[in-house]
């Protein structure tokens, strides 16, 4: 979040904890008083309700970081925060007032007309290095479809500097020049994304590069800034097809030209749980590659082979998992267990679920490796102790526990075995 950003909440909520703190030495009497808001504050309120009772309401942005109906952002960086207030109109039209503090007291400084039903998102950033944010707005015109309009705000002009068609955005530096830069998802109908990556040449107009995505997408998935080998930054885009299949989209900046490392649906995959991520926190992202395992019973089991990218689109394996994700854990795998491994489920008693990882001999027996427990029921800790098995990992009511057949060290088995979190996209999807 830009360190220049402060919603009105947050600064309500500062001053309740100053009011609380322990050096306080008024009455205690006083103890007991809400915080009395500042004249400024009473002003810009008074100048918003002039808006309401104009016949306007309120229109918070729906969607994105900044979804408050009344919002406190340091656009010059000045150190005094104007407000930015969301209404929608009696004639329902869309408007952004901005309020500047001056000599104790606020005045609006710009009224921005908008388009469509609802503010879809907002983001505020310096997109041509002037040291002043542009206010990026994606206009919600209908479902699945925006009108993003980037708006300069030196001078209190609101002079456009940018309109687009747009399904996503995100803000990131893709060139590495300290500079935010704007990247753009939109479809052109049937299938058809295309990624915009919008530079800002301070004094100049913008310029814009653009690669496709993998064709025949449904819907996007996640949108998230990342980097590739060689801490290049990179933008990351999941999209999904009719099927529920995944495939991954991963764009980096080349001399000025947006390029799309792995085009064409190279990353599709049935196996619709697995999403990108840094799996062996080097800080760059990784691909995942499911392969789908023999099956004792029927139901279906993958291992994962993660592959990390460097600028110019070369693959490297970076390493090998079984993903668990009904039971919330994933396995790196020791080496060499990624052929012919098997896995099978015995969820028989309550409270226990067991995961029994195998290998499948050449002629065709099976001998088993690992088990893996996922204890939740009320004797969970005693039955971690049963012979032959031992403690992984204690979470909350969960005990992970394991019994190891063959191949492995209880070391190695606590060192390999995570713990899958969520992880919060960075975009706006």
């Amino acid at each position: 979040m830009n360190r220049r950003v402060k919603t009105a909440a947050l600064a309500l909520a500062f001053t309740v904890l100053l009011s609380l703190s322990g050096c306080y030495t008024g009455a205690i009497e006083q103890y007991f008083s809400l915080p009395k808001p500042t004249e400024e504050y009473l002003q810009l309120q008074s100048l918003i309700d002039q808006e309401l009772a104009s016949g306007s309401e309120y229109a918070a942005p729906t969607a994105g970081n900044y979804r408050q109906s009344v919002q406190l952002v340091d656009l010059d960086g000045d150190g005094l925060e104007e407000a930015l207030a969301f209404f929608r109109s009696a004639g329902e039209s869309l408007k952004i007032c901005i309020y500047a503090a001056g000599d104790r007291e606020y005045c609006q400084m710009l009224s921005i007309q908008g388009e469509g039903a609802s503010v879809g998102s907002v983001e505020y950033a310096d997109l041509d290095g002037d040291g002043l944010l542009e206010l990026i707005v994606a206009w919600q015109i209908g479902t699945g479809m925006r009108l993003l309009s980037v708006y300069q705000l030196s001078d209190w002009s609101g002079r456009v500097l940018l309109t687009t068609d747009c399904s996503e955005f995100l803000v990131t530096d893709m060139n590495q020049d300290g500079q935010s830069d704007l990247m753009v998802l939109r479809s052109t109908g049937a299938g058809a994304y295309w990624a915009d990556m919008c530079l800002f040449p301070q004094g100049a107009e913008p310029t814009v590069s653009t690669a496709a995505l993998s064709p025949d997408i449904s819907v996007l998935q996640r949108v998230r800034a990342v980097c590739v080998t060689g801490d290049v930054p990179a933008l990351l885009v999941e999209s999904a097809y009719d099927n529920g299949d995944l495939v991954s989209d991963l764009f980096v900046n080349q001399a000025g030209t947006l390029v799309n490392l792995i085009p064409d649906g190279q990353t599709r995959r049935a196996y619709a749980s697995a999403y990108a991520q840094d799996i062996n926190g080097d800080r760059c992202i990784e691909i995942p590659d499911p392969s789908q395992l023999y099956s004792q019973t029927g139901d279906l089991f993958w291992s994962i082979t993660w592959y990390g990218y460097d600028r110019y689109g070369t693959a490297y394996p970076r390493l090998n998992t079984y993903h668990c994700y009904d039971d919330g854990w994933y396995l790196i795998l020791p080496s060499g267990w990624e052929n012919g491994l098997t896995v099978r489920r015995d969820d028989s008693i309550a409270g226990e679920r067991a995961v029994i990882l195998s290998r499948v001999s050449a002629d065709g027996s099976i001998n088993d490796l690992l088990t893996i427990y996922t204890l939740t029921g009320d004797n969970r800790s005693e039955r971690a102790q049963i012979a032959g098995r031992f403690v992984i990992l204690e979470e909350d009511s969960t005990v992970y526990a394991a019994r190891i057949a063959a191949g492995i060290t209880e070391e190695e088995v606590r060192e390999n075995f995570k713990i899958i979190y969520a992880e919060w996209s960075t975009g706006s999807v």
